[in-house]
């Protein structure tokens, strides 16, 4: 007998999902497998500066755990104090930079098993696939060819299998979408359990970056708004759309108070928005107006410190040479420092984060990835080393980082004539119009607020062909805005 479920204030239906349960996760294993592929063309696993501070930071939170004692270079700070910051050296380097202690420790336990950095991939990416089951309905499943062949293109050409050999928690991000996107309308054919078990799976993610915290926010009122506006607003609705969040800053409350002595939802967060300000000009006139005077704890570094993001963020003259005192102060002050110089600047710090969000939005591509170093192995963490940005990258590598923007805009064009020619319908319409919202509300976080590389929407992007095939799976529909899912026949009662 078919399960059924009732639906958030309607009646009951009939396999929603059919491949987000127990069955499905045998798919989504074979699929993240296949889509290791790159790993073929680096010759293992791609990762970044910050996988050896994750790995670094893992090791930190066993030995907290387990009261032990530090084994390894990494342990004791890998290539040195630059392992445990990404990048430069300094006094103040130890809990400089705490992020997502979660993720670190799951990067620890999987890199220390037999598989090494392959399982570390493989595991995030099975996640994500079998989330992305939840959005496709079994009247697509009907539809074998049409759903193969939209896979297969975007297991080739789209950033999906890059990111999914990618060492780094950016993969994961992917499901906040999917999980907003779902709850537009799926997320009332599903059973009880899928819609939880999505929602747990959510919260995870939101807390493998302190960037998807506001992500999250701003999906989850787009959403509810959405659902007031046409009449399904419910309060399991509501409900699904908050808790991961709540459960994600809790944890940063309670992980911050135990870890860092310091209740927050982004403990000892890195000053991204003030470097982001010095680069754009407003804090650095505003400051070379104020200091000495104002007393800030970044007068006594003005004159000398790099206003490049990146050199402020890294380097021994900028914020990771500061010693503790100096890296407590600079974070306290740093709304004050913020604030003053947007009054004083409001248009030119508006302009600056306009710039770098319209070009975060179109940024996608390889830059960020590095193949591990042949004398390095991904299965031997303690010999893991940084990335040599001055070695060439494989032939492969530096292909797809063409191929891969170019085939996204190509993926975005067909799918917006799918819509304009009739074959997707609402529910296709809706979740490409949450999607693009995704990426400009991404855009302006993780770029207009730091800094535009093209991993922080390289992530997303895959969403768009992905989705695309499942709609193109789906029943003709007999108008575009006509169609509602609940009335599809797979999820009739």
């Amino acid at each position: 007998m078919m399960a059924t479920t009732q639906r958030l204030g309607s009646g009951p239906v009939r396999d929603a999902a059919p491949l987000f349960g127990a069955k499905g996760l045998a798919a989504a294993l074979l699929i993240a497998l296949m889509l290791c592929w790159p790993m073929l063309v680096a010759s293992g696993p791609l990762y970044f500066f910050d996988t050896i501070f994750y790995l670094n930071r893992g090791e930190k939170i066993m030995m907290f755990a387990t009261g032990g004692e530090a084994g390894g270079a990494q342990a004791a700070g890998g290539t040195g104090a630059a392992a445990d910051a990404g990048g430069g050296g300094g006094g103040g380097q130890e809990g400089l930079k705490i992020r997502s202690l979660p993720y670190a420790l799951y990067l620890y336990l999987t890199v220390h098993s037999p598989l090494g950095l392959y399982l570390t991939c493989l595991l995030q990416s099975w996640v994500v696939i079998w989330a992305f089951f939840a959005l496709i309905p079994q009247a697509a499943l009907k539809n074998a060819r049409t759903l193969a062949i939209g896979l297969l293109l975007v297991g080739a050409f789209s950033s999906l299998p890059w990111f999914a050999s990618y060492a780094m928690p950016d993969v994961l991000g992917a499901i906040l979408p999917i999980f907003y996107i779902c709850l537009l309308r799926r997320m009332d054919e599903l059973l009880a359990w899928q819609r939880w078990a999505l929602a747990a799976l959510t919260a995870g993610a939101i807390l493998t970056h302190y960037g998807n915290v506001p992500l999250a926010a701003a999906l989850a009122v787009a959403v509810l708004g959405w659902r007031a506006l046409t009449g399904s607003l419910r309060v399991e609705a509501v409900l699904l759309a908050s808790a991961p969040i709540i459960v994600a800053i809790g944890f940063n409350f309670a992980a911050g108070s135990v870890a860092a002595k310091e209740a927050s939802a982004a403990p000892k967060r890195l000053p991204i928005l003030l470097a982001r300000s010095l680069e754009d000009g407003p804090a650095r006139w505003y400051l070379d107006d104020a200091c000495p005077e104002a007393g800030y704890a970044m007068c006594d570094m003005f004159e000398t410190m790099p206003t490049n993001i990146t050199e402020f963020m890294w380097e021994e003259d900028g914020y990771a040479g500061a010693t503790d005192a100096q890296i407590e102060a600079i974070r306290a002050e740093e709304n004050a420092i913020l604030w003053q110089s947007f009054k004083r600047y409001p248009i030119e710090q508006s302009r600056a984060l306009l710039g770098n969000t319209a070009l975060q939005t179109v940024r996608v591509g390889l830059d960020e990835m590095w193949p591990i170093s042949p004398e390095d192995s991904p299965l031997s963490p303690d010999t893991l080393g940084q990335p040599d940005r001055d070695s060439p990258k494989p032939a492969g590598v530096t292909a797809f980082d063409w191929i891969v923007p170019i085939a996204t805009l190509i993926f975005a064009i067909a799918y917006v004539l799918a819509i304009v020619t009739g074959r997707v319908g609402r529910p296709g319409v809706e979740a490409l119009v949450l999607l693009a919202f995704t990426l400009i509300v991404n855009a302006a976080i993780f770029g207009g607020l730091s800094a535009p590389v093209d991993r922080y929407q390289g992530r997303l992007v895959w969403l768009i062909p992905a989705l695309l095939t499942v709609y193109l799976a789906m029943p003709r529909p007999s108008s575009l805005l006509g169609t509602d899912v609940r009335r599809m026949p797979s999820l009739q009662t």
